[in-house]
């Protein structure tokens, strides 16, 4: 089947009109469909035939915002998909024209008076995609149906949206509920029998109102100049996510969470984490989807446990000696790429929960306020958003754009409706976050109030000898007995703490007397490897530490053994109140905290392969020599598609049942289903199978 020769292909003129372009206009295309580069393409003909790919086609349109694309429907509304016709915008035409997805074969190409599509441009778009013609079904309009009318809504939604009916004809009686819905376009028609229910009147029924794409900008667009209380608020934020997940890996790796068969986390194991953390499952959720994309956190068998562990990585202790501004950076870029969509129902890395597409989601809500002027209401947001993306606004849920709005406020690189720096330069992190302090003030409740991130070291021990109660950028800890216990059991002495306090603020009497006090009662007991033994100068103490632990027996009135390592022992006397000191063979104090277990650290994901450099290749191309095909001709079913879009007439010719040659000069309606439908000259129905079909011409 091939269209009749007195009409130029549109492949053919889009072709020559690409080897006609000069080497800056080729590399100007080149950069906005680098997609289209890799392999590099021999020559003109074969970068036509990518740039013609629905692939391709649908990623370029895809960046496009609303003004383009309701150009590109006008042009092919008034038949630009077979032939050119007028340019009335140019602005629009222009940069359709830069992108690719139009061509001319004006003489001034830099200002075309004609234009026509790209070869299968449209078809590259969703179905029943119109900007020109949006749905404005309200959800008023549907409940003030009549019942016949309704009825049939409610049987087209539980049957998929697509029903088929004798009425779809264009000649059917107009007093009858279906041809009374097509008049309203609350249904479309697909062909003379079939019938469909638009989204715009399935998200009626659903109680949504519309949500018209404007045609229009804004006005809103241009550099963001966050200030400095939208950087404050941005740092305080992703500063809170970095000592969060500081406290996860250190949770974790004190005693990583085993795994169900499927690898994922249990719901018990969740519930109970999120709780030791003070924090809301919501955000354990996101912090160790958040640990997966930085590497930080991993699947496996740490050593010493058998099972599939949910633990720390080896790279994440590196992680936790950077710097705070650092460990910041490192986070947003993972974010970035994390393919982990935490606020989808089900358990904890389910697989189910991570797409390939996030990253490019992310990419393309971030860039609304990376361009935007001026701080951006959610409402303000989605108007921007439909504008500059609307293919992605209309066909991505909203639950998830609004997730991914909420992520990036909770990490820090939005804030108080705009970008923060941190978005803009990921390495102004550094500028953001305060310098390190080497101080704090130790109050007379044992309250420790630090006015800025302490130095790493620091803070490490301040960890050890304090509980933090009110993080962020001036944090609160406290002191209590447990805490101070805590900094002897890893082998400091009552002198040591004295003076790491004293080091860093005044000492309070009472904090003193406490530290003292604690010292003086910490190591009573004594145990040491043997697998363990224990051993205390009160014979009444270790009885009772033997009836408390079955695991203990005496074997002197002062000295008790037990098939538990160290470690353990310790742990189930400090469980009844009692405050046991590890010692070696020399009756010396050690440290029996326990290293923390660790997984080998993931590979880190493939840096994409960057693009060939546009202007290098357009030089390329056009120093082949090579000249437009001589022919390429589209598909009969191409001409009677874009014949159906624009209401352009044409001559099939087709065979009779006994395979005799006939034409007919048709307009068509439809072409769905192996079959165009189209209305004669008189108004008439005529349906003819594809198979039968031998050409098109257009009249």
């Amino acid at each position: 089947m091939t269209p009749p020769q007195q009409h130029p292909s549109a492949a053919l003129n889009f072709r020559t009109w690409l080897a006609d372009l000069d080497q800056t206009q080729l590399a100007t295309l080149l950069a906005h469909r680098s997609d289209v580069l890799n392999p590099l393409p021999p020559g003109i003909a074969p970068l036509a035939t990518r740039l013609t790919l629905s692939t391709s086609l649908a990623l370029a349109l895809s960046h496009c915002d609303a003004a383009l694309l309701a150009a590109a429907e006008d042009i092919a509304e008034r038949g630009g998909e077979l032939e050119e016709v007028a340019v009335t915008k140019p602005a629009a035409t222009s940069q359709l024209l830069e992108r690719g997805l139009a061509f001319t074969t004006s003489a001034d190409a830099t200002n075309p008076d004609t234009v026509g599509l790209a070869p299968g441009l449209m078809q590259a778009l969703p179905t029943e995609w119109s900007l020109l013609h949006q749905s404005t079904t309200a959800p008023e309009e549907i409940a003030a149906l009549p019942e016949d009318e309704a009825r049939i809504l409610q049987t087209l939604v539980t049957s998929g949206g697509v029903g088929t009916t004798r009425d779809a004809a264009p000649n059917a009686d107009p007093a009858r509920p279906i041809p009374r819905l097509l008049a309203k376009g609350i249904l479309t028609r697909v062909d003379s029998r079939t019938v469909r229910l638009p989204r715009a009147a399935r998200r009626a029924l659903e109680g949504h109102t519309p949500e018209l794409i404007p045609l229009e900008p804004s006005g809103r667009a241009g550099t963001p100049n966050p200030n400095s209380k939208t950087n404050d608020a941005g740092t305080a934020a992703g500063l809170q996510v970095v000592r969060e997940l500081e406290q996860l890996i250190d949770a974790l790796g004190a005693h990583p969470i085993e795994l169900l068969k499927d690898k994922t986390v249990g719901v018990r194991p969740q519930a109970n984490l999120a709780k030791e953390l003070s924090i809301t499952e919501t955000e354990l959720r996101r912090l160790v989807c958040l640990g997966f994309a930085a590497r930080l956190l991993s699947r496996g068998e740490p050593k010493g446990l058998e099972g599939n562990f949910l633990a720390p990585t080896q790279g994440a202790r590196e992680w936790l000696d950077a710097t705070l501004a650092d460990k910041w950076r490192v986070l947003i870029d993972a974010w970035q790429h994390s393919t982990w969509q935490p606020w989808e129902e089900g358990r904890l890395l389910d697989p189910e929960s991570s797409k390939d597409r996030l990253p490019r989601h992310r990419a393309t809500v971030m860039d609304i306020y990376a361009h935007s002027a001026t701080p951006l209401s959610k409402e303000e947001f989605w108007e921007d958003l439909r504008f500059r993306f609307p293919l992605f606004a209309t066909h991505t849920k909203s639950v998830t754009i609004d997730a991914l709005v909420d992520e990036a406020e909770w990490l820090g690189l939005i804030a108080l409706g705009q970008a923060t720096q941190a978005l803009l330069d990921p390495a102004a992190t550094h500028s953001l976050t305060p310098d390190t302090v080497d101080y704090f003030i130790i109050q007379g409740d044992l309250t420790v109030l630090v006015p800025g991130p302490l130095e790493a070291a620091s803070h490490h021990r301040l960890s050890d000898l304090a509980d933090l109660e009110s993080p962020g950028l001036a944090s609160l800890y406290r002191i209590t007995e447990s805490t101070l216990r805590r900094g002897l059991d890893v082998g400091m002495t009552a002198e040591d703490i004295t003076a790491f306090f004293a080091a860093h603020s005044e000492v309070p009497q009472a904090l003193e007397f406490l530290i003292n006090d604690v010292s003086r009662r910490h190591g009573t007991l004594r145990s040491g490897p043997a697998l363990a033994y224990l051993r205390s100068e009160d014979p009444a103490l270790l009885e009772m530490a033997v009836r408390v632990v079955p695991e203990l027996r005496l074997i002197a009135p002062t000295v008790a053994i037990s098939q538990l390592r160290v470690g353990p022992l310790l742990e189930k006397l400090r469980e009844h109140g009692m405050a046991p000191a590890a010692e070696d063979e020399n009756g010396a104090s050690l440290s029996v905290a326990l290293e923390p277990y660790a997984l080998p650290t993931p590979a880190a994901r493939k840096a994409a392969k960057p693009s060939a450099d546009p202007v290098s290749v357009a030089a390329a191309l056009l120093a082949s020599g090579e000249t437009a095909p001589a022919a390429a001709d589209e598909t009969s079913l191409d001409i009677l598609h874009a014949a159906a879009r624009s209401g352009r007439r044409v001559t099939i010719v087709y065979a009779d049942k006994n395979g005799n040659p006939k034409n007919r000069t048709v307009k068509p309606l439809s072409v769905a289903g192996g079959q165009v439908d189209a209305a004669g000259s008189d108004g008439s129905m005529i349906r003819f199978p594809l198979h039968r079909i031998t050409s098109v011409h257009l009249v």
